[in-house]
């Protein structure tokens, strides 16, 4: 009955092949909502016919792993150079040859309200170019005006082009300058990045002081790509603190060449801040803010404290561990707690991923931070494991990581799927650390593992074998997530 069913539907999709959504939605959700059984396309596995092949466990009896759409970080696919022959620098940005060696800032602003046009090309782009123009006006002051495509006055001319880039600040006084949302750049995050380049922002990692929060692992980056990483030597960041978690900031593995991290955050529990592009950080806001002299509108502004700001209804805009009107009482840390996990876990019990063994939830990273007492070692099995898969030799969406050998900074193991399912690891010190990393998905249940001390404590006083994180700033306390079975989550 089931070869029959498969059967059918095999000869049903052969005469109406199934769409795959555009790249910047990097899967299509499954039917229901649900992980598994969902169609997709891939090459046969052996002895199957070419066609649409059902995924769900039940069904493929194959070990293939089909091909899906990578993530929407447009970096890995935007071509060097633009379709009318233009260099882009760190991938997306037009540059003349003043602005090649500043950062973070540039000093050639708009005046606003900005002019915009939306050419025939973005045509059916322009819901999501709009969203991410309202995005700017909501958290900045800066204003934008709509005129027609091919208006003398100069503007932004949104053309779909190969690849998401634009130039950085207005470089042209008569007529348009070009901004490209090309296909896979509409998620909100990329339009606003993007709109970020035309206001004048640069990448965040090229800051002069970057190397205080982040190393660049120029061995790991793919050959002919490491000139996207330029520092630049000249300061102009009004002031603003760097930011791991600004829209402008590279993900972790970007232009990797064998799947290793070519960015490292100095300290690894705020790894997981970089590369998420849901829209402006507070930083980002407190930079355009400054750059716009939104203050100087005010007849008397307030004076911010804690890098709060003025905003564009002349209050303080104040970042989330702060309160009262002027950002005077500080509550904590810029950055939130990891998402999940336990960063102080000194009994041995069972972690999880959250809601396990229900699906686990799109776009968190658990840290699990184990150490026993001195003398002793770790061990951890994993129990049970179920992600999305490795593609391209790279677990790009979900993947668990284990650091056991003495470096806090380095992956002794990173998997995806299935692939660590029923295997044991044991710490060559007395540390063992944990992460979890879920994409733009929650298909499936993640992992269960037991923890467990080896041997005999020291009797004497020993320190923990494992490097320790260098810190930019107080350090990260962990956030519970509901449904988590694990040790009790604590606070440092």
């Amino acid at each position: 009955m089931r070869i029959l069913l498969v059967s059918i539907l095999l000869a049903v999709t052969a005469a109406k092949p199934r769409q795959v959504s555009p790249l910047d939605q990097w899967v299509t959700e499954a039917p229901g909502g649900k992980p598994e059984g969902q169609w997709i396309t891939g090459a046969p596995a052996p002895g199957r016919k070419p066609g649409l092949q059902w995924a769900s466990d039940e069904l493929a009896s194959d070990s293939r792993k089909p091909e899906i759409p990578v993530d929407d970080n447009f970096e890995y696919r935007n071509p060097s150079i633009t379709d009318d022959g233009r260099e882009l620098f760190e991938s997306d940005m037009v540059l003349t040859a003043e602005q090649r060696d500043g950062r973070q800032a540039a000093t050639n602003l708009w005046t606003s309200p900005v002019s915009f046009a939306i050419s025939s090309s973005s045509s059916a782009d322009r819901t999501a170019i709009l969203a991410g123009i309202q995005h700017w006006r909501d958290h900045t002051c800066i204003e934008f005006n709509e005129v027609a495509e091919g208006s003398s006055v100069p503007h932004i001319n949104v053309i779909k082009s190969t690849g998401c880039w634009s130039h950085v600040g207005q470089i042209t006084y008569s007529g348009s300058q070009d901004l490209s949302i090309g296909s896979g750049c509409t998620s909100l995050g990329t339009v606003v990045h993007e709109f970020g380049h035309a206001m004048g922002l640069s990448h965040q990692q090229s800051r002069n002081d970057r190397d205080n929060y982040v190393t660049i692992l120029f061995e790991n980056i793919q050959d002919g790509k490491a000139y996207n990483f330029n520092k630049k030597s000249t300061p102009n960041n009004y002031s603003v603190p760097y930011d791991l978690s600004s829209v402008m900031h590279y993900g972790s593995t970007y232009f990797t060449k064998n799947g290793q991290d070519t960015i490292r955050v100095n300290n690894f529990l705020q790894g997981g801040l970089i590369g998420r592009r849901g829209g402006l950080s507070h930083r980002d806001k407190q930079i355009a803010n400054a750059m716009y002299n939104c203050a100087g509108s005010c007849s008397s502004p307030p004076t911010c404290q804690n890098g709060g700001f003025v905003g564009k209804t002349c209050t303080c805009v104040c970042p989330p561990n702060t309160s009262g009107a002027n950002c005077e009482t500080l509550n904590g840390s810029y950055y939130p707690g990891v998402d999940c996990g336990n960063i102080d876990m000194t009994q041995p019990g069972t972690i999880t991923t959250p809601n396990y063994p229900n699906n686990f939830p799109k776009n968190v990273v658990c840290w699990w931070v184990i150490n026993a007492p001195a003398g002793q070692q770790v061990k951890v099995t994993v129990t049970d494991m179920k992600m999305l898969y490795r593609s391209n030799g790279n677990c790009y969406w979900d993947f668990l990581a284990m650091r056991y050998s003495g470096n806090d900074f380095v992956n002794d193991q990173k998997a995806c799927n299935e692939e660590l399912k029923g295997q044991s690891f044991t710490s060559t010190g007395n540390r063992f650390i944990i992460q979890f990393h879920s994409g733009n998905y929650g298909w499936y249940r993640g992992f269960s593992a037991n923890v467990e001390f080896l041997g005999t404590p020291a009797t004497t006083a020993a320190t923990t074998t494992a490097t320790t994180p260098t810190t930019s700033g107080p350090t990260v306390p962990a956030r519970n997530c509901a449904g988590t079975r694990r040790a009790p989550l604590q606070r440092v």
